[in-house]
């Protein structure tokens, strides 16, 4: 019997990975058409209770699920937090030495030093972030790997950015994940420290992509310091602000061609923890080099994570 219910939610989690949620709507992702460069950005809940492996003492599992999710998108850059460090290495060791699919470089950062809910992955309890790029070993610059520590506003949880050079589809960019904190006022200064921080990346001629779990909506001002537009004030565009079905309110027009909003990331039926459904996960990518961006949510599994994983696609502008 355990068996068999493995085996069933095993079909329906691949099922929810790799297809998007809800009714079809304008940028439906499509693993064919879409353009390339690829990136995802998914809170996988590594150390939280409401997020046990759906697989009890099967981690491998897990692992296979995502990399199933990582190989249909075709994914060039993955940027993955709350990561345990048991959760990191098993994913790394398959993607760097398998042979029935692309190989992938990462690195990895702690910003705790340790998380009991990761005792689950192992005996090293280290809790964090995690970027992987498509690639053999050396696709990532480990000399150009970096960790900040983001400002507090007031004694809560250790939050860091991660950013390393990496090369997507042949050229260089410096990709960066973070996870922001959820009090308002901690959020306000660590969002300004991550903007001050990519901006400069931008402007010694790097293409960079950020993603990563900001705790807020698009809307909220918290996040001017990163979009371009919209009563944003900084150098991003974000991978699914292109899509009307969910353009709302008097500043998000139909006439429009692109707002800060986008599909939900989080929704109660996915975390106990969030009231309404909305969007808090993003891939921000510098609007000098990229165009013709796209995103997509698929489906959630309570279970695997407590967010959706974030699929953003995009072309080379120069």
């Amino acid at each position: 019997m355990r068996a068999a219910l493995r085996t069933f939610l095993a079909t329906l989690l691949s099922l929810s990975l790799v297809l998007a949620t809800g009714s079809a709507h304008a940028d439906t992702p499509d693993a064919d058409n879409w353009p390339r460069p690829r990136f995802i950005s998914y809170n996988v809940c590594g150390a939280a209770a409401q997020c046990e492996n759906i697989y009890g003492d099967s981690p491998a599992a897990w692992r296979d699920q995502l990399v199933r999710a990582i190989d249909h998108w075709g994914a060039d850059l993955v940027m993955l937090q709350e990561v345990c460090y048991g959760q990191w290495t098993l994913l790394r060791d398959h993607l760097q030495s398998r042979s029935g699919g692309p190989r992938y470089d990462s690195v990895w950062a702690a910003a705790l030093p340790s998380a009991s809910g990761c005792s689950r992955w192992g005996t090293d309890h280290r809790f964090g972030l995690v970027i992987f790029a498509k690639g053999e070993a050396g696709t990532i610059d480990n000399g150009s790997r970096s960790v900040h520590a983001l400002p507090e506003a007031e004694p809560v949880e250790n939050r860091i950015m991660l950013c390393a050079r990496a090369s997507v589809t042949g050229r260089a960019v410096r990709a960066c994940n973070t996870h922001i904190d959820y009090h308002r006022s901690t959020a306000v200064a660590q969002v300004e420290r991550v903007a001050s921080l990519t901006e400069a990346f931008a402007a010694q001629g790097d293409p960079v992509v950020l993603g990563g779990d900001f705790n807020v909506l698009p809307k909220d001002d918290v996040l001017d310091p990163l979009y371009d537009h919209t009563g944003g004030h900084g150098v991003f565009q974000e991978v699914d602000e292109n899509d009307k079905s969910y353009f709302t309110g008097t500043e998000c027009g139909q006439d429009q061609d692109r707002c800060r909003s986008g599909e939900a990331t989080a929704e109660p039926g996915c975390s106990p923890k969030v009231g309404e459904p909305g969007k808090i996960d993003y891939i921000f990518l510098s609007h000098y080099w990229f165009t013709t961006v796209r995103g997509d949510a698929a489906a959630c599994t309570p279970g695997m994570s407590d967010h959706h994983l974030l699929r953003g696609a995009a072309a080379w502008e120069h």
